[in-house]
């Protein structure tokens, strides 16, 4: 399954400062399908809706804004580290060829761990993929969809960019600080390098990024 509509485009990094955060924001980790998730949640409105970050990405990298300011009356927000990612480690991320599909299994059985039956999903740059696979394979629970950045396959130009920035010594100071300071410098790049390879299975002939 393709997504024409969408910009094919993937954003390489998240935002690079932390956002302070609600008063009112919980925290706490949540076994899901093997594994400890962590997740953040604000709000008592009626509307549920689940924040998904980009490649590498983490509620205190992403979406500290969403989480600070979207409406706590109308809204209950929760953002949420995929596994191996932030806070959501053990175990180390990995990237397997349905890792997207195993991504959208997690976020729709968090919430359903959660308590909640229906809810929206905001997603971007990876996060937005997944936001995708979940909403095709769950109509009956998702909402509202909201992405951003998302693709719908890698192209040879995409693959040739995403090896351009590999090695992240050559980022700038400023873009590598949010995600050194989640995860230490060593592990920030081998972890980027893995998400490299990942994401360039993709771009293998009938290869879809939904795995059909």
């Amino acid at each position: 399954m393709r997504f024409p509509h969408f910009n094919h485009r993937c954003c390489l990094l998240v935002t690079t400062c932390v956002f302070p955060r609600s008063s009112s924001l919980t925290s706490g980790r949540q076994r899901v399908n093997g594994v400890d998730l962590y997740y953040e949640r604000t709000g008592r409105g009626k509307h549920a809706v689940l924040l998904l970050p980009g490649a590498l990405g983490s509620t205190k990298t992403d979406f500290g804004p969403q989480l600070k300011s979207l409406n706590k009356e109308r809204f209950t927000v929760v953002g949420w580290d995929p596994r191996g990612y932030g806070q959501s480690r053990p175990p180390n991320r990995d990237f397997p060829p349905d890792f997207f599909e195993r991504d959208a299994k997690d976020a729709v059985d968090l919430m359903k761990a959660l308590g909640f039956g229906k809810f929206s999903l905001l997603g971007w740059s990876d996060g937005g993929i997944t936001a995708l696979v979940a909403a095709g394979r769950n109509p009956e629970q998702i909402h509202k969809l909201v992405v951003w950045g998302a693709n719908a396959f890698v192209s040879p130009q995409d693959l040739k960019l995403y090896n351009a920035v590999r090695d992240v010594s050559s980022w700038s100071a400023r873009m590598r600080q949010p995600m050194e300071e989640v995860y230490g410098a060593q592990v920030f790049a081998k972890t980027w390098e893995a998400w490299v390879d990942g994401i360039a299975h993709f771009s293998e002939p009938q290869v879809s990024i939904d795995g059909v």
